[in-house]
């Protein structure tokens, strides 16, 4: 998200290492535990608690499809916000300070969203929604650990991923189970609040020592300007919890925004005059809409297979446990997925990057299609927990088959002077994702007897199965033009 890239880290940086590391690494995924035990920890049941706590007086079916759209909406915006607050850290704050302002405020947030009254909650979705956005610089400051021909770069990147799962994976068990099964699932957001008060607290005390392998001008402004931007956001609060209010009008701005981004790119192609370039942009599009789709399809895991293993599913433990499937199988799968690239590269069977966007898009097709033949051939209204539990498995495949090249692809695909700009393009559509995922959700939410609604469920996956299985064929085809289009990157 920042012009300023890991690349750009100085030459010489500090060699204190624990395990082959650089030593403050380790703090920052530390960090990375903590913030991501905070969202997934809430994000496991948001949205059947906004369905129970603020609309079961609407009826089922309606408060549902609420539900739905206030947590894909306020998600869209987690996503949408680091355009703003990536430019916030490179141009004000610096990012040490950045990060820092927004571990604090994401903290008041979410004991905000413990509060009993649906506006006060929507003021912690919105001040969340916008704190998150300063939180950028993190994925930048893991790079700056390393010098720019570092060979262990990508490894720390790894052991990044790896945290942000083995947070997400914990919390479920944590916030959803331990906690808000047993007190109410208003005390998850506090427990939630405690990882992030631990992250931030980490942080505030260890920042200090990253100031080595920060680049000139990295304290760019006094500390008033932090207080400026809080105040600012605070400010803001108000107007996007009213927002988040009005969905469709947030999602219509959303819409509106993607669209204008776009056509910023198109006259710059024009005016650029560039063959090449405007061809890898247009490759970028297409990979772009490939992305979309996936994360719309997967990203149901929040929204409408909760609701689904809430009320259909016959398991052995509470339905949000369900939401610790997807990191599990990340942290079981990813190291051999790692392995295979390079094994088929070396007997040149390596697939291509749109080759293998179609194959995630295939595998998340194949997810939903399971699901429903499993809701077909159910006696009842019930399955068992392992087509789920399957479900979970092929659309984690899907993730890593696509999601880990996307950032790295922007980078080497835009122009250099717009390479900023379009990785926030391309976070952008993530919240576009979200936007659809929502919609798609509410589909499932037909009213009628619990028989009905689960033949509903069977026919919206089913629905997802054919449209998603398309796409997937349809990239797979043109895998090779795309990549023609792309003019050598890979």
């Amino acid at each position: 998200m920042h012009a300023t890239d890991a690349a750009d880290a100085p030459e010489h940086l500090p060699q204190e290492r624990f395990w082959g590391h650089p030593r403050q690494l380790w703090m920052l995924l530390g960090v990375t535990v903590g913030l991501n035990f905070a969202f997934y920890g809430f994000r496991a049941f948001l949205t059947p608690y906004i369905a129970d706590t603020f609309f079961a007086s609407l009826g089922a079916t309606a408060a549902q499809k609420q539900a739905d759209l206030l947590a894909s909406g306020f998600l869209a915006l987690m996503y949408a916000t680091p355009i703003i607050g990536g430019y916030v850290a490179d141009k004000l704050l610096g990012e040490t300070r950045a990060l820092a302002t927004s571990l604090w405020l994401c903290v008041v947030g979410l004991l905000l969203m413990a509060a009993p009254s649906l506006f006060g909650f929507e003021l912690g979705l919105a001040l969340f929604a916008l704190s998150t956005g300063l939180g950028i610089p993190l994925t930048v400051l893991i790079g700056r650990n390393y010098a720019k021909d570092d060979p262990r770069r990508e490894g720390g990147y790894t052991l990044y991923y790896l945290a942000i799962n083995l947070g997400s994976f914990v919390t479920p068990f944590i916030c959803a189970g331990l906690i808000g099964q047993r007190y109410g699932f208003r005390w998850g957001f506090v427990a939630a609040a405690a990882g992030m008060l631990i992250a931030a607290a980490l942080f505030q005390w260890r920042k200090h020592k990253l100031d080595p392998i920060l680049p000139d001008g990295a304290h760019l402004h006094g500390r008033m300007a932090t207080v400026w931007v809080v105040l600012a956001m605070l400010a803001l609060t108000y107007p996007v919890a009213l927002l988040l209010a009005y969905p469709t009008v947030l999602r219509t701005a959303m819409y509106v925004l993607m669209a204008l981004l776009v056509i910023y790119f198109v006259v710059r192609c024009i005016q650029r005059g560039d063959r090449v370039q405007t061809q890898r942009y247009l490759a970028l599009l297409l990979l772009f809409v490939a992305m979309v789709v996936f994360w719309a399809l997967s990203l149901q895991g929040v929204t409408s297979l909760n609701f689904f293993a809430r009320d259909h599913v016959a398991a052995p433990f509470h339905y949000t446990l369900f939401q610790s499937a997807n990191p599990l199988y990340i942290l079981l799968f990813a190291p051999f997925m790692a392995m295979l690239w390079p094994w088929l590269q070396r007997r040149g069977r390596d697939p291509s990057t749109p080759r293998k966007f179609g194959i995630g898009v295939l595998f998340v097709a194949l997810s939903y299609g399971l699901l429903a033949w499993a809701i077909a051939h159910a006696s009842g209204d019930r399955v068992g927990w392992l087509p789920l539990a399957l479900c979970y498995l092929l659309q984690t495949l899907g993730e890593l088959a696509l999601s880990p090249i996307g950032y790295a692809l922007v980078g080497q695909l835009a122009a250099p002077e717009e390479a900023s700009l379009a990785m926030g393009g391309w976070f952008f559509g993530t919240a576009l994702a979200y936007q659809l995922a929502g919609w798609i959700a509410t589909q499932t939410a037909s009213g009628g007897t619990a028989l009905q609604g689960f033949a509903d469920y069977g026919h919206v996956y089913a629905r997802l199965f054919w449209g998603g299985l398309v796409v997937a064929v349809v990239f797979l085809l043109a895998a090779p033009g795309i990549r023609r289009l792309m003019h050598g990157v890979r």
